[in-house]
């Protein structure tokens, strides 16, 4: 733990924010849908929270949110998704292996596949519209000539940093300390589309920040209280993806904006810990989303969120290593049901 003066941390803070806005500003504009399957979402957890995870994120997932809050992860971790999405008509899964490499950072290796296998494929008509009105040789029968895969994959390399500071701030002959975490992450990521016969490629970058004020008090190596605010640039090298048709064709993925609220209090002599998240985006959606955590005995977890006038919900459990979570997301289309699991060892 170091001392340092507030002035010397705040400027420091506020460089890191002005570049990442000055990076982010240029690809604002780009196309809406171009790799939209990472906009799924990884983790139960995250997701029953409405996916208001960008100044909380102090998992295994954190490679997917902000990659700033990979550095929380201390220990090897093994986290796995498996979601299948309308009723089985497409698949969603990922796999995460993050580890620390100290006190202060942290990797992590991810994968990311989205599919929707054995879709139909359709012959071209036959004949004029008179002609199929008029003579069944014509008419489709609606068994199609085959069939073909739509497969979406990402993999992902996340290193994070965190810093501690104690600041001190003078107000006449007293002094008042505030214990700060600062915590500063990046993911690159490789992008490979399998659309039928063709593929499409691309490299993107994420980068994210945490800045949290914590309590003097410490229950088993968590702060019982804490404040933090958070931002995640999404695609901020304006990731582009080439496909190999004969035209070469470009797909621009938009760069988003991620910033969050958090705020988390243990409550000792319940062992309770309550954590309230909000998040704003800016790019593609540009919504709102809030999120609530309990966790009683660090065994039993609720949670529930609101996104996009949709609502979550869902529940998890922990002990000697192992979690499971799951979680209810409310969607136009359908409904899903989430399990996602993980392994600290």
């Amino acid at each position: 733990m170091s001392i340092v003066n507030a002035n010397n941390i705040l400027i420091k803070f506020t460089i890191y924010a002005i570049l990442l806005i000055l990076i982010i500003a240029p690809g604002a504009m780009a196309g809406e849908y171009a790799a939209d399957f990472m906009r799924i979402g990884v983790g139960a957890r995250a997701l029953a929270m409405g996916g208001a995870f960008t100044a909380l994120a102090d998992d295994a997932t954190s490679f997917y949110w902000n990659p700033a809050g990979l550095a929380s992860v201390k220990k090897k971790v093994l986290h796995v998704d498996h979601v299948p999405m309308f009723d089985g008509l497409a698949q969603y899964n990922t796999v995460n292996f993050s580890m620390g490499l100290n006190r202060n950072m942290s990797v992590g290796l991810s994968w990311i596949r989205h599919g929707e296998d054995d879709i139909p494929r359709y012959g071209e008509l036959q004949g004029t519209r008179l002609e199929r009105l008029t003579n069944p040789k014509f008419r489709s029968t609606g068994e199609p000539d085959g069939f073909f895969g739509n497969n979406e994959n990402a993999f992902l390399f996340t290193f994070s940093r965190a810093d501690y500071f104690d600041l001190l701030f003078n107000f006449g002959v007293n002094q008042y300390r505030i214990p700060l975490e600062f915590y500063i992450g990046i993911s690159g990521k490789y992008i490979l589309h399998n659309l039928d016969t063709y593929s499409g490629t691309g490299q993107g970058l994420d980068a994210g920040f945490m800045l949290r004020l914590v309590s003097d008090k410490y229950t088993k190596g968590q702060a019982n209280s804490w404040f933090g605010i958070g931002a995640t640039a999404f695609d901020l090298s304006r990731t582009s993806i080439t496909w190999d048709t004969d035209s070469k064709h470009h797909d621009l993925v938009q760069t988003i904006w991620q910033t969050g609220l958090a705020a988390s209090h243990l409550m000792p002599f319940i062992r309770t810990r309550v954590t309230l998240t909000f998040d704003k985006e800016f790019g593609f959606y540009d919504d709102y989303r809030a999120g609530g955590e309990m966790t009683f005995f660090d065994l039993l977890s609720v949670r529930g969120g609101y996104y996009m006038e949709k609502f979550s919900a869902g529940a998890g459990f922990s002990f000697r290593g192992y979690s499971i979570d799951y979680a209810f997301i409310s969607h136009d289309l359908a409904n899903t049901h989430r399990i996602s699991g993980s392994f600290r060892f």
